[in-house]
């Protein structure tokens, strides 16, 4: 390698995500969402927001973060209203 090449490292990671959902005039839409690096955490927070939300969904998703490339996301568990995850 010279001294103007780079080498690049792409790594693979797992994000599980909490996604909330309440009722705005009466139609069922997304509010807060949070991040968290570990399933136990997001189950965690998951247990918060649904005390407040319609509903809650927790998702995992794996990707790249510097590519900016991730798979779709995978339903872990549900509470109350959803909706699709796209």
């Amino acid at each position: 390698m010279s001294a103007l090449e780079a080498e690049v490292v792409v790594f693979a990671v797992t994000r599980f995500c909490v996604q909330a959902f309440g009722r705005r005039g009466g139609t069922l839409t997304p509010t807060e969402v949070r991040e968290c690096y570990f399933e136990e955490d997001a189950r965690r927070e998951m247990e918060v927001l649904a005390r407040r939300s319609s509903g809650v969904a927790l998702y995992r998703v794996r990707g790249e973060p510097l590519s900016g490339l991730w798979e779709n996301p995978r339903l872990i568990a549900r509470q109350g209203e959803i909706l699709a995850l796209d």
